[in-house]
């Protein structure tokens, strides 16, 4: 798996409600450490520390407060755009399509604007899918972002590894548009 491919998929399982199989574990920090990027490693490696240093029952309780109590840090990223007003359903079966077209599938039962679906379906799909959804959400997720830095949070890491892959991945894939024409 390509590397950026690799910190998509990370950090969607980090932005999930906490696990077992990862807490702790030390295959993932091993991962971490060897990722070539200096600043994508240093970010994530803050997240680590943070999410290791707690006992389980408090990473989980903060990870509930953070995303599950605020309106401000929703992973639902039209929510903060439509609320709970038709035209989100609107928006989501258009999601749906797109991940259709892209060939994935969601098999869970989690809404298609929840961030790690978003960042799960970037690691297993082409890079100008991302460049598309990227698109779509870009201001959710930065605004997401500001949030998170504003509170001091530990997922604001998360964001600022996010923000810098997808941005790369846009930079690589309009340099590859550019060649074409």
């Amino acid at each position: 798996m390509e590397e950026h491919k690799g910190i998509l998929k990370l950090c969607s399982v980090f932005l999930q409600y906490p696990e077992p199989e990862w807490y702790r574990n030390e295959d993932i920090y091993e991962y971490i450490l060897g990722l070539e990027n200096p600043s994508e490693r240093r970010q994530l490696e803050h997240f680590w520390d943070y999410s290791v240093s707690l006992p389980w029952l408090e990473l989980e309780q903060n990870y509930v407060k953070q995303f599950d109590f605020s309106k401000d840090c929703s992973l639902y990223l039209t929510y903060g755009i439509f609320g709970d007003k038709r035209e989100r359903g609107q928006g989501f079966i258009k999601l749906k399509m797109e991940y259709a077209k892209a060939g994935y599938r969601i098999t869970g039962d989690e809404l298609p604007d929840y961030l790690p679906l978003i960042l799960e379906a970037m690691s297993e799909t082409d890079d100008a899918f991302t460049h598309k959804l990227y698109f779509i959400h870009k201001k959710a997720i930065d605004q997401l972002y500001d949030q998170l830095k504003e509170q001091n949070s530990p997922y604001a890491y998360l964001l600022a590894v996010v923000l810098e892959t997808l941005d790369k991945i846009v930079a690589r894939e309009q340099e590859k548009e550019s060649k074409k024409v």
